[in-house]
């Protein structure tokens, strides 16, 4: 009986231990996250229409509408090509848009430009 008792109160003081261990650790401090960027806005003063079309443009999956003067439109092109970073700069030629897009998909396009890769301050 003696036995009995103490390899039972073994068992459970295993089981007891291993259950504990297992549980993971535990703080009573917890902080949340701090935000991303609290003192930056910008994510809700964008015009997701617009940012949308000019996304899709910059990728090459927008219909071009066609309609604006070429050598407005490559002026403007060019601006917006050197303000891609070096090596998607290599890739796009943004200027090659000139007088294909109408008016609003160009504005489109330099929008998503510029809230994409913005200027460095």
């Amino acid at each position: 009986m003696k036995t009995l008792t103490l390899s039972l109160a073994l068992i459970s003081a295993l089981l007891c231990a291993n259950a504990a261990h297992a549980s993971g650790t535990y703080s009573d401090n917890y902080q949340p996250p701090p935000e991303k960027f609290p003192d930056d806005d910008r994510a809700s003063k964008v015009n997701h229409k617009k940012y949308e079309l000019g996304k899709k443009i910059f990728v090459g999956s927008a219909k071009l509408e066609g309609g604006g003067t070429a050598e407005y439109q490559l002026a403007r092109l060019k601006i917006a090509q050197l303000q891609l970073p070096a090596k998607t700069a290599k890739t796009k030629d943004l200027p090659a848009l000139a007088g294909k897009l109408s008016v609003a998909q160009l504005d489109a396009l330099e929008y998503y430009v510029d809230q994409r890769y913005p200027k460095k301050k």
